[in-house]
């Protein structure tokens, strides 16, 4: 696995910002070449923002953890967020960033998840919420609670975006009603728009909350007892497209993470700063290649895997029905509901794409913390044109290969023709008694092959020890081959 120390990078500035210090684009361009660039000087962005509990009566927050948190010994809390943010000027391709100004209020809200103090690991996981559905949720927790709460980490959720916010105030305008993060998309300089998709301020309020957030300061500390050590940017999709920005951009101006993990989005990440980073990328088609890793950044591809697992979808379909997001006929959707005219059924791989985010986040934790690097990038074969080589039910050969794939009981097609999310959803079939029995000729020889590829994998250091033992685990309870 080696080692690779970590060099030094910009100060947070927490000594600056606890003393109060000034308040001083979008999806992201997948697959975009990166040119490696010095980020333009600008003034240190030193603004915080400021937390406060949200107190409104006989409500509660959207989106809240879908999972009891008690039974990890967590609790969670809602802040409203407020301060004067700033915009940024991008160049392409979207890898430096400079300052337009600092004069535009936001109130936003962040959700805040933390563990008894005597288990914090001393880490903070802040995620960028993701609104491709219309809303915020919270795909990458959802695919990996249990090794967060499990682990003692802090987790933070940010509505960084305006399409969140919208929706945050007409599910309950009591709750939100006076949120906003509008500004000016209008740059004063060239005249063009700020952000393409009219969020000038988000990568601003995601870093002035993730600095409140680490100070851990204000009438009532939204972090009680805990003193945060290391902060860790993480965002799904959308929002990993969001932070591939900020990596490329927004980081060398502020040095307010000391890692990242993306789930299935992260474009190309400069290679010139020592910030650990981490991409775990799903098995769906793919018009090029994976971006090109250096020495502190690495690429996952997990076979098999779709871009929300049938496990993380199942979290998110919980939250969706209790939250009432998606009502027809007085009846709430669950997110599988909403995606409709797919060609296979049911939906959503059960490759377990959450076991190797595990292990990126623990990676990105463990590389920050004793320099030791994360193993190599993992990538799928491909044909010269960039396309992803496949076998005979359409997961593509080479990458991350959970037992999940090599000793499946189940067909897991990532890919699935159809309308809208179609394409990112694949399918799975559970296999029949007479398939496992032409595959597993008894129970033993099924555990003998489980136990080998889980530890292997282990082995590798893509998923953790843990969680091989639990496929173990799993496979010897099971009745295949019996």
């Amino acid at each position: 696995m080696g080692t690779s120390t970590l060099v030094a990078r910009p100060a947070r500035l927490r000594t600056a910002v606890i003393a109060g210090g000034a308040a001083i684009a979008m999806t992201a361009t997948l697959g975009l070449p990166f040119v490696a660039t010095a980020a333009v000087a600008a003034e240190p962005a030193t603004g915080i923002a400021t937390l406060t509990p949200v107190q409104v009566p006989n409500t509660t927050p959207m989106i809240a953890a879908a999972v009891p948190l008690s039974d990890y010994g967590y609790t969670e809390t809602e802040f409203y967020a407020t301060g004067v943010a700033s915009r940024y000027r991008t160049t392409a391709p979207l890898s430096t960033f400079e300052l337009i100004d600092t004069v535009s209020p936001y109130k936003t809200r962040v959700l805040v998840r933390t563990p008894d103090p005597s288990a914090f690991n001393g880490t903070l996981v802040v995620e960028w919420a993701n609104v491709t559905v219309g809303q915020d949720v919270d795909f990458a927790f959802a695919e990996s609670y249990d090794y967060l709460l499990s682990e003692g980490y802090a987790v933070a959720v940010v509505s960084a975006q305006r399409v969140g916010v919208e929706r945050l105030k007409t599910w309950s305008p009591e709750r939100y009603g006076d949120l906003s993060v509008a500004a000016s998309n209008i740059d004063p300089v060239t005249g063009g728009a700020v952000d393409s998709t009219n969020d000038p301020l988000a990568y601003d309020i995601y870093t002035q909350i993730t600095r409140a957030l680490q100070s851990n300061s204000g009438a009532v500390a939204p972090l009680p007892g805990l003193d945060v050590e290391r902060t860790i940017a993480l965002g799904e999709s959308q929002s990993a497209g969001r932070l591939t920005n900020y990596y490329n951009g927004i980081q060398p101006l502020t040095g307010v993470f000391d890692g990242f993990v993306y789930l299935d989005g992260a474009g190309a990440l400069r290679a010139d700063q020592a910030i650990p980073a981490i991409s775990v990328r799903s098995d769906v088609f793919r018009p090029a290649p994976s971006p090109a890793t250096s020495t502190y950044t690495r690429t996952w591809e997990v076979a098999g895997a779709t871009h929300a697992s049938y496990w993380g979808a199942q979290y998110v379909d919980a939250l969706l029905v209790r939250d009432r997001s998606f009502v027809v006929n007085e009846v709430p959707l669950s997110f599988t509901q909403l995606i409709t005219g797919c060609t296979f059924d049911p939906i959503w791989s059960k490759v377990h794409m959450g076991y190797v985010l595990d292990r990126a986040i623990d990676a990105t934790n463990e590389w920050i913390i004793t320099g030791t690097a994360a193993p190599a990038s993992s990538f799928f074969e491909r044909a010269a044109d960039g396309t992803s080589l496949r076998d005979a039910n359409n997961v593509s050969l080479g990458g991350v290969r959970l037992p999940d794939v090599t000793q499946p009981t189940v067909k897991n097609n990532p890919i699935n023709p159809g309308p809208g999310f179609c394409r990112l959803v694949g399918s799975h079939q559970d296999s029949t008694a007479a398939e496992l029995k032409s595959l597993y000729k008894n129970h033993g020889g099924y555990v003998s092959e489980v136990t080998k590829a889980a530890s292997s994998v282990a082995a590798l250091g893509y998923i953790l020890p843990a969680r091989a033992t639990e496929i173990k685990r799993e496979a010897a309870r099971a009745t295949i081959g019996k």
